[in-house]
């Protein structure tokens, strides 16, 4: 019987951190040929100042690798923050003591272009950065809107596609995307209207660009991960199959680049954007794991890079806690849904596991705490929803249990309150939500 699991375990600590708002980076306008810029400089970090030298702008040179062997690379010792890169395909120019540089074939690839006028993409790049990048930071913010503004170099178009994409989804649904306006709205916080026709144009382009890095195989770079994981947060259209194939991709690159290693003598900004890149593509792989009820794939045995915490990342409060519940959940497909495991030890994990979810769910920051006098805003509700989803994860096993299915009944009703509060703006949580919600659907079956 599963009695002992359902418990309530007591506040740790009941005080709660303070977190600043995310910048609004919808001030002042710099005109530019093709992009509006909207950095100022007020709102800029210090060390913007070395933007040219980051992993964000360094990823797209051609740049010398060493043969030194590796597990994570096959052949190469890849260190991209070393301004080394590698591919696997294309050849090299020995160049003494193991040094090689890669000679591209010079081949032009034809993408297809969305026009977009300067105005929009510019509103829809702040909106990304100022809704949606603030949840899952994997894009070094100040470092795109300099290369818009020096133009030297512009960011990669397959890059600058996937952020539009992912904006102008997340406001599809907050505004009829078939509208015949097509300028942004007056205020500068307030999302633009679409034109006609944008998104499906955008998703289309996406999917070109994407299958143009492919060719023919995806490169190792910060820009491609970059892509792939803004449309499998974003782009709901995508089959589970494709999904869970790009997933893989980006997990593999990562591993390839090393990206879930640590390693030392990087810049701060350099370190967080790998940090956050990488532990994006983690939260990926587990919750569509977890749809579809296996164990991940990722070996976090094989991981030294440590995971974001709340008191060094003070941006992205929610994306700190939701990693860390992704880290529970990671555990729990691994303790209840492996193929390895012993069935009476699996009352025991749950119990474990459950007291886990709740002890992270009260040592949460009173601002991402849903209470009885109110919400904390969306990313409260987020972070409730997708805590009961780990508890439905959790109870499967014993839904056949009158105590249990009662509690299955109970998260299922929180869950779909949470959500129901979000409402429109559920876009900025991307396919997390989608995944939360079927998890809810199927978690009876």
């Amino acid at each position: 019987m599963l009695a002992h699991v359902v418990g309530e375990p007591k506040r740790e600590d009941e005080s709660s951190e303070e977190y600043s708002d995310p910048d609004d980076y919808s001030g002042d306008e710099q005109p530019q040929p093709e992009y509006r810029g909207s950095t100022s400089s007020e709102k800029r970090r210090p060390s913007d100042d070395n933007w040219k030298r980051s992993l964000q702008v360094v990823d797209l040179q051609t740049v010398e690798t060493d043969s030194a062997s590796s597990p994570y690379s096959y052949a190469f010792h890849i260190d991209a923050f070393s301004r080394k890169v590698s591919a696997i395909d294309g050849e090299f120019q020995n160049l003494g003591q193991g040094k090689f540089v890669r000679q591209d074939t010079g081949v032009q690839v034809q993408l297809e272009q969305v026009q977009i006028e300067t105005q929009l993409a510019g509103h829809l790049l702040d909106y990304y950065f100022r809704e949606m990048w603030p949840l899952f930071p994997i894009i070094d913010r100040d470092a795109i809107y300099s290369q818009l503004r020096d133009r030297r170099p512009l960011p990669p178009i397959n890059l600058l596609t996937a952020i539009y994409f992912a904006a102008a989804s997340s406001i599809s649904q907050l505004h009829d995307v078939h509208s015949a306006t097509s300028s942004p709205a007056l205020s500068p916080r307030s999302p633009p209207n679409l034109p006609p026709g944008l998104l499906d144009s955008l998703s289309a382009s996406l999917s070109t660009h994407i299958s143009s890095l492919s060719t023919p195989t995806l490169e190792p770079r910060i820009s491609t991960l970059q892509t792939i994981v803004l449309r499998c947060l974003y782009d709901t259209t995508l089959s589970c199959e494709l999904r869970t194939a790009l997933i893989s991709d980006a997990v593999r690159i990562s591993q390839y680049i090393l990206l879930h290693r640590v390693l030392t003598n990087l810049a701060p900004r350099d370190k967080s954007l790998r940090k956050h890149l990488w532990w994006t593509i983690f939260l990926l792989e587990v919750w569509t794991s977890a749809n579809d009820r296996i164990p991940s794939t990722i070996d976090l045995t094989e991981v030294d890079l440590p995971m974001p915490i709340e008191s060094e990342e003070t941006d992205h409060p929610t994306y700190t806690a939701f990693v860390a519940l992704t880290r529970i959940m990671h555990d729990g497909l691994w303790r209840i849904y492996s193929p390895n495991v012993r069935l009476e030890e699996i009352p025991r994990e749950v119990g474990r596991l459950r007291g886990w979810v709740m002890d992270w769910y009260c040592n949460l920051p009173g601002d991402l705490l849903v209470t009885e006098s109110g919400t904390g805003g969306e990313s409260s509700d987020f972070l409730l929803a997708t805590c009961h989803s780990v508890l439905l994860m959790l109870y499967r096993p014993f839904n056949s249990e009158d105590l249990v299915r009662s509690e299955i009944e109970r998260s299922q009703g929180i869950i779909m309150e949470a959500l129901g509060r979000i409402g429109r703006n559920i876009g900025k949580f991307g396919i997390i939500a989608s995944l939360v919600g079927h998890m809810v659907r199927r978690s009876t079956i």
